[in-house]
């Protein structure tokens, strides 16, 4: 009984910081005070709860060193000029009557040749939302076609490390896996770009022309300056770690800001903590980046991963897994599984974890392990993203600097879980007669 009302505060306590808009960090810090009095209660020492905030925080430490380095690229990628070159010559490739049908599919592309949703967001993301912004797009829109674009390839490409995870949680093959993926990808393609050109139609995009002039009185052009941003694509193709990609890339823009720019090292060091800032009329649209800027996301991740230990070493979540395995029973599994990695979700703070919980609870009610992968795939690996918190979708969102509501119109990440959802209910209840 307890478990499940210290279950229930925790969710609502999320719940009523959404709706009154208030800092979430405040409500993860309150649900890991809840957390800590429910094990106390529960007889657990002070040094066991010590050390189950520590598993979690420990695990995440990588995690936090690439925030930080995207907070400085994207500060270092304004400074050099990088991005400056490619809103100023980007506004006059793009076509205003299919734009967020473009920028979906770019991203799509990106994502898929790399396999992960954090580069793309550091790299065709932030390419993409400068230009909208430059543009006078919805950023809400902007920001949901991106995710989108980024969410292809994190759930499907051959060098997502999501996929290999599911593989190795299934014990399947990730070449049939693929395959799955991409046949159950099809409707949702085809719905998302509909639904973006729907939007489109009704956009009211006016270039941005003294801004865009004013940028060229800023920085020097290059050609050059598109080399921090081709070589996170290539080496993230070669399966370079994203680390090393992201500092090679700011070594890079170091230079380039030195070289073209004439920066100095006192400039290139605010840049990196505090990101680029100028009063020009351009300001509106490259201003932003540094180290500083990803500190809320420090917080709100550093936080919700000390609660992994509670959860793995108190039985916290029994209540879960006993109804969970009475409903598997008389719901069609997949409807469940969603249903299940939504709710995981909101305990988790990334989508590893989000995945590997989902997949304990449901493995011993699905015998096929196929299905079951592929039901992981088109639930847990993206239900991570409707979690305001969760690193999975806030974390390119953030990258971005699209607002946070842009996680409900990434329009894929629903269609794949609704049109799945929908598909193997209506073969469940088929089978079953």
């Amino acid at each position: 009984m307890l478990e499940a009302i210290t279950l229930f505060i925790f969710i609502s306590t999320l719940l009523i910081a959404v709706f009154i808009e208030a800092p979430i960090y405040i409500a993860l810090l309150i649900n890991l005070v809840l957390l800590c009095m429910y094990s106390k209660y529960r007889n657990y020492n002070i040094k066991e709860i010590c050390n189950m905030i520590l598993i979690g925080i420990k695990d995440i430490k990588m995690i936090l060193v690439v925030f930080s380095s995207i907070g400085m690229i994207t500060g270092i990628w304004r400074l050099s000029g990088t991005i400056s070159y490619i809103i100023y010559h980007g506004v006059t490739l793009i076509k205003v009557d299919y734009f967020y049908v473009g920028i979906f599919v770019f991203n799509s592309i990106i994502s898929f040749l790399t396999g992960t949703s954090f580069g793309t967001a550091s790299t065709a993301g932030i390419i993409s939302m400068s230009i909208s912004n430059a543009m006078g797009f919805n950023p809400i829109i902007s920001g949901g076609a991106i995710l989108s674009g980024c969410f292809f390839g994190d759930r499907s490409s051959p060098l997502s490390t999501s996929a290999l995870l599911v593989a190795n949680l299934t014990e399947t093959d990730l070449i049939t896996n693929l395959k799955n993926m991409l046949r159950t990808a099809i409707i949702p393609f085809i719905l998302t770009i509909i639904t973006y050109q729907l939007f489109n139609i009704r956009a009211e995009a006016v270039i941005d022309v003294h801004s865009i002039e004013a940028i060229a009185d800023i920085f020097n052009f290059h050609w050059s300056l598109l080399i921090p941003t081709i070589i996170i694509i290539a080496l993230s193709i070669a399966k370079v770690p994203l680390i090393i990609t992201l500092i090679i890339s700011i070594i890079i823009s170091i230079f380039l800001a030195i070289g073209l720019q004439n920066s100095s090292s006192v400039e290139i060091l605010r840049t990196l903590i505090f990101g680029f800032h100028t009063n020009s009329p351009a300001g509106n649209l490259i201003n932003g980046g540094g180290f500083m800027s990803m500190i809320n996301m420090h917080i709100i991740v550093g936080i919700s991963s000390a609660y992994f230990g509670f959860f793995k070493h108190t039985p916290i979540l029994n209540p879960i897994k006993k109804f969970v395995n009475w409903v598997f029973t008389k719901l069609p599994p997949m409807f469940v599984i969603v249903i299940l990695s939504i709710v995981i979700s909101t305990f988790s703070s990334n989508q590893t974890l989000s995945v590997m919980l989902t997949y304990e609870m449901a493995r011993t009610n699905i015998k096929n392990k196929y299905k079951l992968a592929l039901y992981l795939e088109n639930s847990a690996i993206m239900t991570a993203t409707y979690i305001p918190y969760n690193i999975a979708g806030r974390t390119p969102i953030e990258m971005i600097g699209a607002p946070i509501v842009s996680l409900y119109t990434a329009f894929y990440i629903h269609y794949i879980v609704v049109v799945n959802t929908i598909v193997s209910s209506i073969n469940y209840y088929k089978n079953k007669n």
